[in-house]
């Protein structure tokens, strides 16, 4: 035979009150979780056809996560010309600079154009001198070579569906995932 005394019975309520005041904070932790896990996506799609360094993505896109007062958060991808020397597989050839920025068009050579270190940040960027009646100027001026922003590829209607079905996906597995590791925690205490 089994008793449950009303102390057993009032003490369980006030472990599920307990658990209940939880949620917000198994909110936050999930959100969060599936920001970073967007930000992942974000940068394999983008690479999917375009050669881009990741490091080079993973700059760009900024995550605001959640928290107790205000949970939610979002992905942001934003940032100035994205430069050849951000795209993998470039090199300085004797012709030109060797790059290959879209994977269907295969790799192709700028002519009289190399790499040096930028004037102001000092990072390596592909410059080409330009041409004056046709022939090249011999030393300045010179021009910055980049190419498309990643944010094109990401405002797309195809890529939005895919990014859409990415984070309701991830932010549902981690929310039953945070559940779970709060009925753990409290199973742990009772």
């Amino acid at each position: 035979m089994f008793r449950i005394d009303t102390d057993d019975l009032s003490a369980a309520q006030d472990r599920l009150q307990k658990l209940s005041k939880k949620t917000p904070y198994v909110a936050v932790r999930a959100v969060n979780k599936a920001m970073t896990g967007v930000k992942t996506d974000m940068v394999k799609v983008a690479r999917a056809d375009y050669n881009y360094k990741s490091t080079a993505l993973r700059k760009r896109i900024k995550v605001q996560k959640a928290n107790i007062a205000n949970i939610s958060g979002f992905v942001q991808s934003k940032g100035g010309q994205v430069h050849l020397t951000d795209v993998a597989g470039t090199r300085e050839t004797k012709k030109g600079v060797s790059v290959n920025v879209k994977k269907s068009t295969g790799r192709q050579i700028i002519e009289k154009a190399f790499i040096a270190h930028g004037k102001n940040s000092g990072k390596e960027i592909v410059f080409q001198r330009k041409t004056k009646n046709g022939v090249m100027v011999p030393r300045y001026p010179i021009k910055a070579i980049s190419t498309a922003h990643p944010e094109i590829i990401y405002n797309t209607n195809e890529v939005w569906k895919k990014l859409a079905g990415s984070i309701s996906e991830r932010l549902n597995k981690n929310i039953n995932r945070e559940i779970d590791a709060e009925y753990r925690k409290q199973a742990g205490k009772w």
